[in-house]
């Protein structure tokens, strides 16, 4: 039988953020809030896995863009 010490250690991780806080999604589309959630290292940003994939795709193409010209760009888009 497992010790509850041994549990409460192993899910004693901290979060950077204060109890009860909400965030918004990191993705710029997107105006949800949520819970954060996850360990100091790596924390939940996004409200859900296609946010998450939508903001790097928005990432990647604006790095693509940003060599261009901004009428290009805008005719681009």
């Amino acid at each position: 039988m497992l010790d509850s010490s041994i549990l409460s250690s192993v899910h004693g991780g901290k979060t950077p953020f204060p109890a009860g806080s909400e965030i918004v999604c990191g993705n710029p589309l997107c105006s949800v809030t949520f819970t954060p959630s996850g360990i100091a290292a790596s924390p939940k940003r996004f409200c859900a896995p296609s946010c998450k994939q939508q903001a790097s795709l928005l990432r990647r193409a604006g790095k693509l863009l940003e060599a261009l010209p901004d009428e290009q760009a805008i005719e681009i888009l």
